[in-house]
């Protein structure tokens, strides 16, 4: 009896002291139930659990009102996002060891506001939660009528969705913001995916580049001028098209694409780009092992998950998709999910992305050119004004230096010592010795330790504009038991210099057991469903190994698999076959290869429809290819 009242008082004691330093605290303490406005409260909340050191946060099952009026505010500057001064609902800034639980919550934005913010925070865990706007930062319009003659189209436009019509412009209406339909592209209500061969219909919102001009001289500088800008990209242009309302909700649209949309496709509209990727739903920079587990975004005004320069990430259960409540045929109006110059592992599992308006994932490093040189320090610039402010760079990283003329293979190595930032724009690199004489400005730079190993297995990518998965890292690389069906193609590495100035490359990458559905069927030509590009005026090798194994094609188009500048490519034990949905294209092989060391391409079925298996001008140094068989399904 005695040993059991000490085992008893001992367990007592257990409890008690896991209960002090587990420091929990409840939402319902600091936001007054029914609050038309939980920001106060929410901010409140956050304050607290930073002066006690909380360790755990938990809100009701309950739907938060969150507004834009009274939240904190921060100048941000979000990788490929528009930076500027942010309302932030719940600021995680310089937190530590903290799990919030959402209780099944539903955080419904308003305005335009960044629902979780995470900055220089380590071991953060978020579950069970949804966030969703109230009214959504994009615009969808049905098509009522067509003619094609005349070249108009018929717009109902539900009330959800308030407009105006501006100088004969399209003017849509939000909280504090406002959009015209451009960036605009068709849904097919009976796919409930981008319209077959979109790209023929679109952009229905051109810019005409015939208006009077006086033309002065620019003014004279000796640096480069970012042409995507929005300071210069609308420049001597102005809309091509003409609004006119017929009764309300019913808009005619004059002067649009040659082809015209079928009745009942759904237009979904954002407006102009630079002003359109404005709150993200989860943003995350400098931060270490994070966990989102079954979280819910049905939409934000840009990515659903962004992180930068973070490390150790990992999204179980995390979905994007439209809440089928809200009868919306979008969810965000960007990428699903984006990674840039992360490191670590990033896991991803058992999400789901639908109904973005653009990449599932893309995972990337970034390139920067070298403005100027003087011993060990290199001034640089960022090329794409979306990045601007974003962080190159730590000490003791490895950097390497490429000529984009030439080749993405390495011509030179450094070590940094120190970053400075002195603008958006420009920053200065000091490194351990001085700067290689080859490399002068006009070449790039790339943080070769600013990439992660990376698993993504058991997901579903369907119905989303764009591609699936953009992989850029040298890391080990898993894709395994997804499910694909993508507007582009369903895995991406595309090395380049040109537009985002994304760096990265495969070094590793194995693709097995997915299920690849209809994929590239939004553009004009199909595009290669694993798709992995390079950039090089030579004969080297930019991609390391891949691998595409026991995976099932049931797609339209012939074209599989297109790889440029490769070591090494495996592809065997695959399924293909033709899913009937849309017509047949097999003007493409399905396999084609170019620059490639060695191929093995063995024990693959496909179907006799795709009349060419192997190109037959393939550029392959050492290639063994056999019991490929053509099998009617």
């Amino acid at each position: 009896m005695f040993k059991k009242l000490i085992c008893a008082a001992a367990l007592a004691c257990l409890c008690a002291g896991l209960q002090a330093q587990e420091r929990v605290l409840y939402a319902k303490d600091y936001i007054k139930s029914g609050a038309p406005d939980a920001v106060p409260g929410v901010l409140a909340l956050v304050k607290a659990a930073k002066e006690q050191k909380a360790t755990k946060i938990i809100f009701e099952k309950q739907v938060y009102q969150l507004y834009d009026d009274r939240a904190f505010e921060k100048y941000l500057s979000i990788t490929n996002h528009d930076s500027g001064l942010k309302k932030i609902a719940l600021p995680l800034f310089d937190f530590h060891d903290l799990e919030i639980d959402g209780g099944g919550a539903t955080f419904m934005m308003h305005g335009l506001i960044v629902p979780i913010c995470i900055e220089d925070s380590d071991n953060i865990r978020i579950r069970n939660l949804t966030i969703n706007w109230y009214r959504p930062l994009h615009s969808e319009l049905v098509v009522e009528a067509v003619d094609s003659v005349k070249k108009t189209v018929d717009f109902r436009i539900a009330p959800e969705y308030p407009y105006e019509i501006r100088n004969r412009q399209l003017v849509f209406l939000k909280k504090g913001y406002e959009h015209n339909i451009d960036q605009a592209i068709y849904w097919d209500n009976k796919t409930n995916a981008v319209a077959f061969q979109n790209n023929l219909y679109v952009p229905i919102f051109r810019l005409n580049k015939s208006i009077v001009q006086s033309k002065p001289n620019e003014e004279a500088s000796p640096y480069p001028v970012d042409p995507v800008d929005p300071a210069y990209r609308y420049r001597g242009a102005e809309p091509s098209i003409s609004a006119t309302q017929l009764k309300p909700g019913l808009v005619r649209i004059s002067g649009v694409a040659p082809n015209m949309p079928k009745p009942g496709w759904v237009l979904v509209a954002k407006g102009l780009n630079g002003y359109n990727r404005m709150a993200p739903a989860i943003r995350v920079a400098q931060a270490k092992n994070l966990t989102i587990t079954d979280v819910t975004v049905n939409h934000a005004g840009g990515m659903a998950f962004v992180a930068e320069d973070s490390e150790d990430i990992h999204l179980n259960g995390f979905r994007v998709l439209p809440d089928p409540n809200d009868h919306r045929m979008l969810s965000t109006t960007a990428d699903a999910t984006h990674f840039s110059g992360c490191r670590g592992k990033i896991l991803m599992e058992n999400c789901v992305f639908q109904k973005q308006l653009d990449d599932a994932t893309n995972i990337h490093g970034m390139y920067v050119q070298v403005a100027d040189v003087q011993g060990n320090v290199a001034g640089i610039n960022i090329g794409h004004f979306q990045q601007t402010g974003n962080s190159f760079g730590h000490p003791g990283d490895q950097v390497v230096a490429v000529n984009p003329e030439v080749s993405a293979v390495p011509i030179a190595d450094l070590t940094i010592r120190s970053v400075e930032q002195v603008s958006g724009r420009y920053y200065k690199v000091t490194f351990d010795k001085d700067v290689p004489a080859a490399v002068v400005p006009g070449l790039y730079l790339e943080n070769t330790d600013a990439y992660p190993e990376v698993v993504i297995r058991n997901n579903n990518f369907t119905n989303n504009r764009a591609r699936g998965l953009l992989i850029s890292t040298p890391k080990p690389v898993l894709i395994e038991g997804n499910t694909f069906s993508n507007m582009m193609s369903a895995v991406l590495s595309p090395n380049e210099f040109s537009f985002w100035y994304e760096s990265g490359y495969v070094g590793d990458l194995t693709i097995r057991n997915n299920t690849f559905l209809d994929g590239a069927y939004g553009t004009a030509k199909p595009q290669p469903l694993i798709n992995l590009l390079a950039v090089s005026k030579k004969g080297d090798y930019i991609h390391g190994n891949l691998v595409v194994e026991n995976n099932t094609f049931r797609t339209y188009s012939s074209s599989l698999l297109f790889v440029e500048h490769g070591k090494n490519v495996v592809f065997r034990n695959n399924r293909i076959s033709y899913s009937g949905t849309y017509p047949i294209n097999f003007e493409n092989p399905v396999v084609d290869l170019e620059n490639v060391g060695t191929a093995v391409i063995e024990n693959n079925q496909y179907d006799p429809l795709f009349k060419v298996f192997l190109a037959p001008d393939m550029k392959v140094k050492q290639l063994k290819a056999k019991n490929n068989k053509a099998v009617k399904p």
